[in-house]
């Protein structure tokens, strides 16, 4: 699951940056350029997950176009939460399913947790 929102990177007197997220409240720094984009990426894959894992709706991401910066510049930044959100432990579900379904499926030894868990994965784009 990708995810891209605009980043504002503003410059300071020296070689670093900070950097905010016009979706988002907060932000990060970086001594340099390639600091800043890791730093922004780990935060913004950070706060993503956390919406997501607490069930809140993402904001839809500003216009790049209509964001102005006069001290540095705009840029997207893309992340994919789904390590964040797989530190999870297993949790057993009961389900119900048809007979003549199970009855194939026990024929072919497939595994009922794997194919419900890549089921809810593509079914919730993730």
């Amino acid at each position: 699951m990708l995810k891209s929102y605009p980043a504002i990177f503003h410059k300071e007197n020296d070689d670093s940056y900070w950097i905010e997220f016009p979706d988002f409240s907060g932000g990060t720094q970086g001594d340099n350029i390639e600091e800043g984009m890791k730093n922004a990426r780990e935060m913004l894959e950070g706060v993503v997950a956390s919406y997501l894992d607490e069930g809140l709706s993402l904001p839809h991401a500003s216009d790049i176009q209509k964001i102005g910066v006069d001290d540095g510049f705009a840029t997207l930044i893309q992340v994919d939460p789904t390590p964040y959100l797989k530190n999870n432990k297993a949790i057993r579900k009961n389900v119900t399913v048809p007979e003549w379904l199970v009855r194939f499926a026990d024929r072919e030894h497939l595994n009922y947790s794997e194919i419900l868990t890549q089921a809810l994965e593509k079914k919730l784009q993730i």
